[in-house]
């Protein structure tokens, strides 16, 4: 998994590219040195072969035979770095003067140069079929001067520079692709680090912060950044909600008193007219202290404050309480209950705020479900994940909305006139969820509504 993370990570793909184009680039600077170092190779020996029968040539037209024995000895030496091997013959190629027995038998000849290969030289063994490159020509009186000399380790010597510019080219491939995948690893483990703390600000901690101690360079000042903006996203976020904090209890207290004296005057209020319009009055009232209940504790939820309750919960245990409180009223509209519990081991969490979003997902199911309908609800473990399903036979939600009923006071248009609500119940369920790091989706039942809550398997199945 790690592997698969480095490899498929941008790092390194930019890297190999980069070492891709190097190595290319690499490989045409290599050739062109290597073409380069051949050609001075092979000019060498074309130049000492032919300065070698130009002095021949001037020493047997100065000293006959006798010359060129003096001259083959001086130069044809043991302790000579280059062996050369001549040959002088008369105008029928025979033997005049020289080291070379015969005149070599080669059908390779342009503008004087020969190539040949003979299986034995002389007594030499080191000449011992070795490739040999000779320039002759022919004098005024007829004669024919032939100079050779092996090239052996001329191309032992080209050799050597390809099989060091070949490692070296491998070498290159090499050495980037580690280092790519070294680099790629340790710029992973660094956004991985951002990303865990990222995802504890985004669970609703803003006091989290990126550690900048390990970072440098780029790194750092990218921490550095979001840290600032993270600061700022804090003091902003508390103006808020100490703003929606202040309005919900300012307004709530004397919303309080109001809902006391309109039930104070119920009960003392003689006319059945007034008191029904006094009722009217209360219900509003309850209606309003119950929107900003939900509002403080939605606020309380995203703050992350409640993690510091979290215990043990029996999840099957929470889920059958919340269908013994609502099955009665699913009985009054006649509605068909079904349930599918599966024993699941602890839980850590806070059993109050689950047991209010399953609640309140099975109050929606109820409540959007006509006389008659089917309402289901699940409790099951697969791939280390605790699934809960909470599903309906009702009107459903449409897709296009289904992202927006999240939004804190948002209602679907078809349930505004037909049920009564804040639109806050679903905002709720999201903020709990996300605090149990889990997630909500909603999906289309056919007919109605179906709610799943994922939550990370904490623990193994009970017996």
């Amino acid at each position: 998994m790690i592997l698969s993370k480095i490899f498929t990570s941008f790092t390194f793909r930019f890297l190999v590219s980069y070492v891709a184009w190097l190595s290319l680039s690499v490989f045409m600077v290599l050739a062109l040195i290597y073409a380069f170092i051949a050609y001075d190779f092979f000019a060498e020996v074309h130049h000492s072969v032919t300065d070698e029968l130009g002095a021949l040539s001037q020493a047997y037209q100065e000293g006959g035979e006798q010359a060129v024995e003096e001259f083959v000895q001086v130069h044809s030496g043991p302790d000579r770095l280059i062996r050369f091997f001549y040959f002088v013959g008369d105008e029928h190629l025979n033997k005049v003067a020289g080291n070379l027995d015969e005149w070599p038998d080669s059908e390779e000849y342009r503008n004087g140069w020969l190539g040949f290969n003979f299986e034995s030289m002389l007594d030499d063994a080191d000449s011992v079929g070795t490739e040999f490159i000779a320039r002759s020509k022919q004098l005024p009186g007829g004669e024919h001067v032939l100079v050779a000399r092996h090239y052996a380790d001329v191309l032992n010597s080209t050799k050597l520079v390809a099989g060091a510019l070949t490692r070296s080219m491998v070498a290159t491939i090499l050495l980037g692709t580690i280092g790519g995948a070294i680099v790629a690893a340790l710029s992973l483990r660094r956004v991985e680090h951002i990303n865990i703390t990222l995802r504890r600000i985004m669970s609703g901690d803003l006091s989290e912060r990126i550690d900048i101690k390990s970072s440098r360079g780029d790194f750092l000042r990218l921490s550095e950044s979001v840290n600032q903006m993270l600061d700022r996203i804090e003091v902003l976020m508390i103006g808020v909600r100490q703003v929606s904090d202040n309005i919900a209890h300012d307004l709530r207290t004397p919303l309080t008193r109001l809902r006391n004296k309109l039930s104070n005057l119920h009960d003392n209020c003689a006319d059945p007219g007034n008191r029904e319009e006094v009722e009217a009055l209360i219900e509003e009232a309850d209606g309003l202290l119950g929107t900003f209940s939900a509002l403080l504790r939605i606020a309380q939820v995203e703050s992350g404050n409640r993690r510091s309750g979290f215990a043990s919960v029996d999840l099957c245990t929470l889920v059958s309480d919340v269908i013994e409180l609502y099955e009665p009223l699913a009985g009054e509209k006649d509605q068909i209950f079904h349930t599918g519990l599966a024993k699941v081991g602890s839980f850590n969490g806070d059993r109050n705020l689950l047991f209010q979003a399953v609640a309140n997902l099975v109050d929606n199911a109820i409540k959007y479900t006509p006389a008659g309908g089917k309402v289901q609800v699940n409790l099951a473990v697969e791939n280390n994940v605790v699934r809960i399903e909470v599903a309906d036979s009702g009107v459903g939600i449409p897709e296009e909305d289904r992202e927006k009923v999240f939004q804190r006071f948002f209602r679907v248009e078809h349930s505004r006139s037909q049920h009564p609500g804040n639109g806050l119940g679903l905002s709720l369920v999201q903020a709990v969820v996300k605090l149990h790091d889990g997630y909500i989706e909603l999906k289309n039942n056919k007919p109605g509504l179906r709610v799943v809550l994922r939550f990370p398997r904490q623990d193994t199945l009970s017996s």
